[in-house]
């Protein structure tokens, strides 16, 4: 006969319910870590088609909207320039030019409003703005705002750049070429002084552009009126000596003639002699002086024209023949890193 152990009977399966326990609780984290995982693959694939989308969104539909929006902002540019010049040669005041050429305008922002849009759909499309994608859409946001900027100071400040030669408006810088009006050099001097300084002011003004044609040609301008000043002041003072000059050399012919008739000792013919090598020698400075500035002077005048035609004849066409190569590379450039993005 055999005898059974009571305790061993009764907590035998006690062990069996605990492992039974863990093995469930294993079982149900393996099956919620499997979940998990092929919840999150799940996941990145629907990430990464998503990112693809978006990536061929941008490269095809957002790009090509912004190509064809900023197509139109030049030619809306060329149209309010050639209205507005227009209206001032009927003639017209500034007032009234600006009014004739408000429809144009008003087309030109909206152009420039649509490209802005554009704009911001490319930049808001890439999300964080990582990697290569993130770096050529920063490059190609940069140039094309620098563009906008650049065509919006044309349109801004035209009315200013246009009407500086005109003789209705405040600047008055036409009275600048007062050659033939003054009969003196110190009377040109005085009416060049007048002209300049509302002309020196409104160039002033145009430094504050938006536009660097227009900055630089201000710049430019504001000089040459500064010398054109000074060159006014040192002819005018030149003529004023030139006059001094002349009745020294007057009394000096006066004084030697005296001497002559007075049978004068040598040492005080040496001294009238050192006198007159003296003025002789002021003549010569004076001279000098006054023939550079007079040469400088009209110099200036001179290319005052053509160095306002140049603004829009070469600065601006080189300016606006670099954004044109810009900015197609620009995109290119971003074309190119979507293309990479999208075979990774």
């Amino acid at each position: 006969m055999t005898f059974e152990n009571p305790e061993s009977t009764e907590s035998s399966p006690a062990p069996v319910r605990t492992r039974r326990r863990a093995l469930l609780a294993i079982s149900i984290i393996v099956a919620v870590f499997v979940i998990a995982a092929a919840a999150l693959v799940a996941v990145s694939q629907v990430a990464g088609q998503q990112k693809k989308e978006s990536l061929t969104s941008l490269k095809e539909d957002r790009l090509n909207a912004l190509g064809d929006a900023r197509a139109k902002v030049q030619p809306a540019l060329n149209a309010y320039l050639a209205a507005y010049k227009k209206a001032r040669n009927t003639p017209a005041s500034r007032d009234q030019a600006v009014q004739d050429s408000q429809k144009e305008k008003e087309e030109f922002q909206q152009a420039t409003t649509s490209a802005r849009s554009a704009l911001q759909d490319v930049k808001s499309s890439n999300g964080s703005g990582d990697g290569q994608v993130g770096v050529a859409v920063r490059q190609l946001v940069d140039s094309h705002e620098r563009y906008f900027d650049y065509m919006e100071g044309l349109v801004e400040s035209y009315p200013q750049f246009e009407g500086l030669f005109r003789e209705d408006d405040a600047a008055g810088c036409n009275g600048l070429f007062v050659g033939s009006k003054a009969a003196t050099l110190r009377e040109r001097q005085t009416l060049l002084a007048q002209a300049a300084a509302p002309c020196r002011k409104a160039a002033s003004e145009l430094k504050q552009s938006k536009n660097n044609a227009y900055v630089e040609f201000a710049r430019t301008f504001d000089k040459h009126v500064a010398d054109l000043e000074a060159r006014a002041e040192v002819t005018a003072e030149g003529e004023e000596k030139y006059a001094e000059f002349v009745r020294a050399k007057d009394d000096l012919v006066k004084k030697a003639a005296d001497a002559e008739v007075r049978n004068a000792s040598s040492d005080e013919v040496l001294k009238i002699a050192d006198e007159a090598k003296a003025v002789n020698a002021q003549i010569r400075a004076n001279r000098s002086e006054f023939d550079f500035a007079a040469k400088r002077y009209l110099s200036g005048v001179k290319e005052m024209p053509s160095l306002i035609e140049n603004v829009f004849s070469k600065e601006v066409a080189a300016d606006i023949k670099h954004f044109d190569s810009v900015l197609p590379a620009r995109v290119q450039i971003l074309k190119d890193s979507i293309d990479v993005q999208l075979v990774e």
